[in-house]
């Protein structure tokens, strides 16, 4: 497990024991990147807004919101293992697609990482989740556990958004599990350039462009002195 790429996790339960073992479990795990423990379901629904993860270990019953509350929030949705003392909520919680269900107190290591290796198998199928179209006319990316269908000449920009990639067209700004590299490398180079480590755009989409700096609707994108020269060749041969 540890030749592949570390799966960002947090955890969040509202019991302080639960959150030291599973940190303790998670430190020792080298498949696992530790992001943070909460406490509070509200302040990791508010986290993981602005900061997605590959797995989310979630208690069921807490104050304020519970796990299965706190994963209608999410989309897309990470890894989820639930971690609950109640074999109840069980039928419920397959219900929203979860990868495991960890009966507290989690007395074997093996049994974590059982769970571990079942989201790190999910995490490996998502990063497959660009698909070439043979028409080059559009591509298929995977949300959730759709493909959905992405005509070329709608994609004004894509953006690099920590684990996930950003996807705006006009209709709606979409967050896609997979990697900027691997959209880049489907998509035609004579339509789409990387102008900077987290931004490819659609050169027809530019409306303008600066010394540091290119507009595309009313977003202002930055270019990296390393990706100028090809952008502006680009821009000469349209």
């Amino acid at each position: 497990m540890s030749a592949e790429p570390k799966l960002s996790c947090i955890v969040v339960d509202d019991d302080a024991m639960t959150l030291k073992i599973f940190e303790s479990l998670v430190q020792k795990t080298d498949a696992l990147q530790w992001k943070g423990s909460f406490h509070d379901p509200v302040a990791a629904t508010n986290y993981l807004q602005q900061h997605p993860v590959d797995i989310l270990f979630v208690d069921v019953e807490m104050p304020t919101m519970t796990g299965l509350e706190l994963i209608k929030t999410l989309s897309p949705k990470p890894q989820i293992i639930i971690i609950s003392s109640k074999k109840e909520y069980a039928l419920d919680a397959f219900e929203y697609e979860v990868t495991d269900y960890l009966l507290k107190p989690v007395a074997s290591y093996a049994r974590f990482l059982q769970a571990v290796q079942r989201a790190q198998t999910k995490c490996q199928q998502k990063h497959s989740s660009v698909v070439a179209s043979a028409s080059s006319e559009h591509i298929y990316l995977k949300i959730d556990s759709l493909l959905v269908k992405f005509d070329l000449k709608d994609i004004h920009w894509i953006e690099a958004f920590g684990d996930y990639v950003r996807v705006k067209t006009p209709q709606k700004l979409y967050t896609v599990y997979a990697t900027l590299k691997s959209v880049e490398e489907t998509l035609p180079p004579n339509q789409f350039l990387r102008v900077h480590r987290s931004f490819i755009i659609q050169v027809g989409k530019i409306t303008n462009i600066d010394q540091g700096n290119l507009q595309i609707d009313d977003k202002i994108i930055p270019v990296s002195q390393s990706y100028r020269k090809k952008l502006m060749d680009s821009i000469t041969t349209l």
